[in-house]
């Protein structure tokens, strides 16, 4: 009896883990910010399915994005069998009308990704990775690296709800957190004079806590 009862609940197990994953998926997409702020922002609840989030700045919509698998079968393995969602890492934003993704050039199955092309119009703009020299010299646990135009930029974190600083030149350039109100939404603040690529920074901050759970 007891293995008959086993049996008739995993399939309403099942049932719910998906109607809950469904939940979280809407929330994403039905984000709107309750801030007055100009910082940008988003909302981040679910993460291994292909459902679109929002990006703000301030209360404007500025466009949406999405995670996606460069073949069928890898978002099965991410959340069935791997289960930490950093495998098969892809990112795709959609920017009034412009394109630009964040494409992993490490789909070893045996290997989380560490490296990230960005990507518009077919043109390779810049490059991510992560950075284990720098997290064992300094002792910080979740680094990314962005390379662009020439310039370097550090993004670093202690862990988990911990704010994210981006460095340049060992300056800080810009901030990111979780919201005191709402635990799934991350804002963003740029340091002033370091505006030029704001959108930049953004996206590869939604990256960072993709790869680092923040």
């Amino acid at each position: 009896m007891q293995q008959l009862l086993s049996l008739f609940l995993f399939p309403i197990g099942a049932l719910l883990i998906w109607y809950i994953g469904r939940l979280m998926i809407r929330r994403d997409s039905n984000y709107k910010p309750k801030q007055i702020t100009d910082n940008w922002n988003t909302y981040m609840v679910e993460r291994y399915s292909t459902g679109k989030k929002l990006l703000y700045k301030g209360n404007q919509k500025i466009g949406e994005y999405h995670r996606f698998y460069q073949l069928w079968w890898q978002h099965l393995v991410n959340e069935v069998v791997l289960g930490d969602g950093k495998w098969y890492m892809n990112l795709s934003f959609t920017l009034g009308g412009e394109k630009i993704k964040f494409l992993a050039q490490k789909n070893n199955f045996l290997k989380v990704n560490e490296t990230w092309h960005i990507v518009q119009n077919d043109h390779v703009i810049g490059k991510v990775k992560t950075d284990y020299s720098m997290k064992n010299a300094l002792g910080i646990k979740e680094v990314l690296t962005l390379e662009v135009n020439n310039k370097e930029y550090y993004y670093r974190s202690l862990g988990i709800g911990s704010k994210t600083e981006v460095f340049l030149d060992n300056k800080v350039v810009a901030i990111g957190k979780r919201s005191d109100l709402l635990r799934y939404q991350y804002n963003f603040e740029i340091i002033e004079g370091y505006e030029e690529l704001e959108l930049i920074l953004m996206m590869t901050y939604i990256l960072f806590n993709y790869v680092h759970k923040q």
